[in-house]
C-alpha cells in the first residue's frame, strides 16, 4: 500500500515490542515480541524500512541481529554525549553502521545536552553529536532527523529554512563538502534504495 518505513514503537508498548519512553531497566532490556521478530523478516521482504528510534535497547539488538537490510534510527543521538535513554550507545551506533543503516540527528535539546533538562538547542552541539557518530560508526551512518514536529525548546535552528547554518558549522568543524552531502541526504537516500531492492 505504499508504506516505506515503520517505527516499531512510539511512547508505549505495542505488538512489536516495548518503548524506551520512561523505561525501567527491565523495559529497556526487553526484546521484541514473537510477532515483532517475525515482522522484521516480513518488512525486509516488502521493502519497508525498520525504524528503531523509540524501541527498547533489547529490541534494537534484536533488529540488528535479525534484519537482512539496513535499518534506521530516524531521530536519535549519542547517549555518550547526552544520557537521554532515547539516544544510542556507542555499541548501538556501531551495529547500526555495520548494518548499513543511518541515524538521523535529533535537534531536541533533551537529546543534545549533557543536562537533559536544558531547553537550548544549539547548532554547535548538533555538530558534536555528528562528529561523535562519525568517529564511532563512520560518516556513512550519519543523517538528519530533526524531529521538528515533536520537540520544543529554544532553537538556533528552528525550521528547515535555517538548515544552511548547520552545514556552515559542519564545514567550520572540518567536514568536507562530500561528507556534508552524505549527512544532508545521500546516506538516507542510499538506505531507501537498498531497502527497496
Amino acid at each position: 500500500m505504499g508504506v516505506r518505513l515503520i517505527s516499531l514503537t512510539w511512547n508505549a508498548a505495542n505488538c512489536f515490542g516495548l518503548s524506551k519512553f520512561k523505561g525501567t531497566p527491565a523495559v529497556m532490556s526487553a526484546r521484541l515480541s514473537n510477532f515483532g521478530r517475525e515482522a522484521i523478516g516480513a518488512m525486509n521482504d516488502m521493502g519497508i524500512i525498520i525504524d528503531v528510534s523509540h524501541l527498547s535497547d533489547g529490541g534494537f539488538m534484536d533488529v540488528a541481529k535479525l534484519s537482512r537490510k539496513p535499518f534506521v534510527a530516524s531521530h536519535s543521538n549519542c547517549r555518550s554525549l547526552s544520557p537521554h535513554q532515547r539516544n544510542m550507545t556507542d555499541e548501538m551506533i556501531k551495529l547500526l553502521a555495520e548494518a548499513g543503516g543511518v541515524a538521523g540527528i535529533n535537534f531536541g535539546p533533551e537529546f543534545l545536552n549533557e543536562d537533559i533538562q536544558l531547553k537550548d538547542s544549539r547548532i554547535a552541539r548538533m555538530s558534536e553529536h555528528i562528529q561523535h557518530m562519525k568517529k564511532v560508526g563512520g560518516i556513512e551512518c550519519v543523517g538528519l532527523g530533526s524531529d521538528f514536529d515533536g520537540i520544543s525548546g529554544n532553537f538556533e535552528l528552528s525550521d528547515i529554512s535555517k538548515m544552511g547554518l548547520l552545514f556552515d558549522q559542519l564545514s567550520k568543524d572540518g567536514f568536507t563538502e562530500d561528507e556534508i552531502e552524505k549527512i544532508a541526504y545521500k546516506n538516507a537516500l542510499r538506505v531507501i534504495k537498498d531497502s527497496c531492492k
